[in-house]
């Protein structure tokens, strides 16, 4: 406000003018001094940059040419950073003074340090069909028992086809089920020839897991008396053939008719 009004009756070269307004010696010299001070320009902040990140602006505050900055672009392009100031020199190409002028503004990358800790092992996962009982009692809840039982299932049925037959194994927790599957995979099936239940004889039936010797009998005395056998709707009288047993056998058998 004292500036103002004082540009406003400040008097410029009048002398009635300065005869007609006098300040006083105090007044005067705080005029003065707002008089004297010249606005300054400001300059934007630079702040501490990653140079892998260089923006654009960023650039135009540093002076860097869009050439410099599209070396850099194309250094991280390729799958590499900037991590010292030696790599900021060679990316860039910039004269030694430059670089000396940027380097107070440089963030760059903190070096990553190697542990000298030994790694973890890995634990790899064993193929179940060729586990043995020792690698099975490595599993918490299987001890000598169930180890022999899962293996005796194994050996009876040529090997596990899918993962579901471990619920053949009696007393086989479905919880201990699942740690197995955490220390062994199935990716490593045997090769099962199928064999056409409208011409498999009594015996060959028997030889199968999942099917006694009774059963063989009866699902043969069925196919004699239906002549052939379509799919497995035309054993749905013989109650021993539930559905889990069904999908069992399917993975041995299979229908085709004569």
């Amino acid at each position: 406000m004292v500036l103002h009004l004082a540009l406003r009756f400040y008097p410029k070269n009048n002398p009635k003018a300065s005869s007609l307004f006098v300040l006083d010696s105090l007044a005067q010299q705080k005029v003065d001094s707002l008089i004297a001070v010249k606005p300054t320009k400001s300059k934007d902040t630079i702040y501490p940059f990653n140079p892998n990140y260089i923006s654009d602006f960023k650039a135009y505050q540093l002076d860097i040419s869009m050439e410099v900055v599209q070396r850099i672009r194309s250094y991280r392009a390729s799958g590499k950073h900037i991590n010292s100031l030696q790599d900021f020199k060679n990316v860039t190409q910039l004269p030694d003074d430059k670089v000396a002028l940027i380097r107070p503004y440089l963030k760059l990358p903190k070096p990553r340090f190697v542990s000298d800790k030994p790694k973890k092992d890995v634990h790899v996962k064993k193929e179940l069909n060729g586990a043995s009982e020792a690698d099975l009692q490595n599993v918490y809840g299987i001890g000598e028992v169930y180890a022999k039982r899962i293996i005796d299932l194994r050996n009876k049925i040529g090997g596990f086809l899918v993962k579901d037959q471990l619920n053949d194994v009696w007393g086989l927790a479905p919880e201990t089920q699942i740690r197995i599957w955490e220390h062994f995979t199935l990716d490593s099936i045997p090769t099962i020839k199928k064999k056409n239940i409208n011409e498999i004889t009594i015996a060959e039936l028997s030889a199968l897991h999942y099917i006694s010797p009774s059963l063989a009998s009866r699902i043969v005395a069925v196919r004699t008396q239906k002549e052939t056998l379509a799919s497995w709707e035309d054993l749905s009288a013989i109650q021993q053939l539930d559905s889990i047993k069904k999908v069992r056998l399917s993975l041995y058998l299979y229908f085709n008719l004569l």
